[in-house]
């Protein structure tokens, strides 16, 4: 685990975000274009949708329908500049990252400073 500071204040986009689980079927829609490998998403079961990476979706099929490969949250955190995160995965220019009072979620990995390994 590594530990981060905040850099840059980030608020969250999505306060209501796309939950998915292992085997969930998806509509498979646009690669984002600042933050390639991240699949606009819309769930089948809930339809919420939102940003998931790549890495965790079968190729889509001819009526743009794939398959979740993981159990996977959108959240994202509301970070404050000075905040320390404890970083827990990295994926395509993100950071999935605990804070102090054991929230979990996403942030922009160019908002973090890398404090410690």
């Amino acid at each position: 685990m590594q530990t981060y500071t905040v850099i840059k204040d980030y608020q969250s986009c999505y306060p209501d975000p796309i939950v998915l689980k292992k085997g969930e079927e998806i509509f498979y829609g646009k690669e984002d274009t600042q933050y390639p490998n991240w699949i606009f998403c819309k769930s089948i079961i809930s339809k919420k949708e939102g940003w998931v990476p790549k890495q965790i979706l079968s190729s889509p099929d001819v009526s743009s329908k794939a398959i979740v490969l993981q159990d996977y949250s959108a959240h994202e955190l509301t970070v404050n500049k000075g905040e320390l995160l404890v970083g827990l995965k990295h994926l395509n220019g993100w950071t999935y990252c605990k804070t102090k009072t054991e929230e979990h979620g996403w942030i922009p990995t160019e908002h973090l400073f890398l404090i410690s390994k």
